[in-house]
């Protein structure tokens, strides 16, 4: 019986900068066994979905016109109420940890983060608050009085961090919808009930029921992991660039491993690096990408 040997660590390493500058650690997304001198991507985009909160307490305002920045994160942003008011003032809280600026009842609020407006509607009490849940993966909700139904949602190569508006241009079971990219770009029109695909994102908005105009949704593309996976270029998640190379062989198949790279300054043997299923085509652009970060596959 034949054996085969993979590479071992650092066999594919010509040579690298002083000190620690070449190298960083990171982290293997789980589901994958990688030999030393793999080719990764880091994950830098996730689609996700969140709907518009209701109040947790004894207040009745309302939050509306929500959406989402180029920094929106997946987790749980938490606004909650500082003063019993009508222009009560309220903190607001990333997923991270990280506090942004107070706003204030009946004043739109506006961040990189999200965006959103909270009327005052009987009784806005101190601590009060919303949680809007920002879901990797999450299914849009359509907003108004339709019930259409978000499937086979995925980003191409162009999708922009931020939230793709979906907004319905007519009251049809075939309607046309507008398709509005987070710097504001219209993108082409779709109709519900068929697939609608782009380089920004493609979904299928099916009919599920009374289909009204002005109904909206928003496709979510929140900040990603930052883990690192076997370079794919047709995943476009951030995976489709390549950004390091694995120093020693790893078995992340049944959870995330901390992993040590070379990632930027430093040469490299391409005929000793694990490219996976890469094309001949895939393999040069891939060589290209990694001499953006200073790594020179020869």
């Amino acid at each position: 019986m034949a054996l085969s040997e993979g590479y071992s660590t650092l066999e594919f390493l010509l040579s690298e900068a002083p000190g620690q500058r070449s190298r960083s650690s990171g982290v293997l997304l789980s589901g994958q066994n990688l030999s030393a001198g793999a080719v990764l991507g880091r994950i830098t985009k996730a689609v996700a979905a969140a709907p518009v909160p209701v109040i947790a307490g004894t207040g009745t305002g309302a939050m509306t016109a929500l959406t989402f920045g180029p920094a929106v994160r997946t987790g749980s942003y938490v606004i909650t109420l500082l003063a019993t008011g009508a222009t009560a003032a309220f903190s607001v809280d990333t997923p991270g940890g990280e506090i942004l600026p107070n706003g204030a009842v009946g004043t739109a609020y506006v961040s990189p983060h999200i965006s959103f407006l909270i009327s005052s509607a009987g009784t806005m009490t101190i601590a009060d608050s919303y949680t809007v849940v920002v879901t990797e993966g999450g299914t849009p909700v359509l907003v108004g009085t339709g019930t259409g139904v978000f499937s086979g949602v995925s980003i191409g190569p162009d999708a922009q961090n931020g939230a793709y508006r979906i907004q319905l241009l007519a009251t049809s079971a075939t309607g046309e919808f507008e398709v509005i990219a987070p710097l504001g770009r219209k993108l082409r029109r779709g109709q519900v009930a068929t697939p609608y695909t782009s380089s920004h994102v493609n979904f299928t908005l099916a009919n599920g029921g009374t289909m009204t105009i002005g109904d909206a949704s928003h496709i979510i593309v929140a900040a990603g992991s930052g883990k690192f996976a076997a370079v794919t270029p047709t995943t476009f998640d951030g995976r489709d660039v390549a950004a390091a190379v694995l120093i020693a062989a790893t078995d992340a198949t049944s959870a995330d491993q901390r992993v040590a790279l070379i990632s930027s300054d430093a040469e490299v043997s391409a005929a000793v690096l694990s490219w996976g299923t890469l094309t001949t085509a895939q393999k040069s652009y891939a060589t290209t990408q990694l001499a953006d970060r200073g790594i020179l596959a020869s």
